[in-house]
């Protein structure tokens, strides 16, 4: 199975790298140098001074490069947050699960029953997920309020548990995330769809986010300048990759992104850098006023 995926990136790489071809044959020659990105910018009456890195074999080599690469090579447990959906799976009682995972006779009702406390027998949790407050807890019945946010899926069902254990003797619980709503990238520029993504439990690589937006359009981008927007408005850094090669589709595949990244695929008309950043800054500085408005 492994070695059958292995051949589909090989295969995706390649057609994708066919694409770029195509596309650098509408480009002009070498429009934006790094020189420019280096330059502080006036751009929307404040100055930007980016920090401009190349994405290069190299460049991974340092120990900068190999603490990005991290998160995918080393995947952290995900932790929930706010808009998170989640289902709740009390197993052998499903009239303390979220979700059904088999058979609800009425022997297995008795049963169930029997070991719930009396007072709360006649009650049944809906079948719909539950949604992580803006507040990061969640309400749920027979437990009351419980603070999720930050928790990994292990920590929340441990909590869960323990307190569910009132009721029922040694439970076993399952969380699941039904519906990742908590962390965001953008992907913007000549893709098929641009928008927002969410990311999940596995990390999610340029490469990755590129295909779910759509790929890059082959007639209008310009593959040898995408974007990786991140950090401050004022002093952002700037990853770019220039992906005319296949061994730079490779490295954007081993690329992982992270919340609030900004991804950007410049079209082939733009002329220099402040054409680029006037249409990336804008949601940049909307995206960061509503995040210091909820600190």
């Amino acid at each position: 199975m492994s070695t059958r995926n292995s051949l589909k990136k090989i295969g995706f790489i390649f057609l994708f790298s066919i694409m770029v071809s195509a596309c650098s044959s509408f480009l002009p020659s070498n429009y934006l140098g790094s020189a420019s990105i280096r330059a502080p910018q006036k751009i929307n009456n404040k100055w930007v001074k980016p920090k401009f890195i190349e994405i290069s074999p190299q460049m991974l080599s340092t120990e900068q490069g190999r603490q990005l690469l991290m998160p995918l090579m080393k995947p952290k447990p995900y932790c929930v947050g706010a808009y998170d959906n989640l289902d709740v799976i009390v197993w052998g009682h499903p009239e303390f699960s979220t979700i059904q995972t088999g058979s609800y006779t009425a022997a297995s009702m008795v049963l169930s029953m029997n070991n719930a406390n009396n007072a709360m027998s006649q009650s049944t949790i809906t079948g719909r997920p539950i949604v992580v407050d803006t507040d990061g807890s969640i309400f749920y019945p027979y437990i009351g309020r419980l603070h999720v946010a930050g928790k990994t899926l292990v920590e929340i069902q441990t909590d869960i548990a323990k307190r569910l254990s009132r009721y029922l003797r040694d439970p076993q619980v399952t969380v699941q995330v039904s519906k990742f709503r908590h962390r965001n990238i953008y992907v913007l520029g000549e893709v098929g769809n641009p928008g927002l993504q969410a990311l999940t439990d596995k990390p999610l690589s340029i490469m990755e986010a590129l295909s779910f937006a759509g790929n890059i359009k082959s007639t209008s981008a310009d593959p040898t300048h995408i974007y990786l927007i991140r950090g401050s408005y004022t002093r952002p850094d700037v990853f770019w990759l220039s992906a005319n090669t296949p061994q730079s589709l490779i490295i954007a595949e081993q690329f992982p992104l992270q919340e609030n990244d900004i991804l950007y695929v410049s079209s082939a008309d733009l002329s220099g850098f402040n054409t680029i950043m006037n249409q990336i800054l804008p949601p940049i500085t909307t995206l960061l006023l509503v995040k210091n408005f909820s600190l």
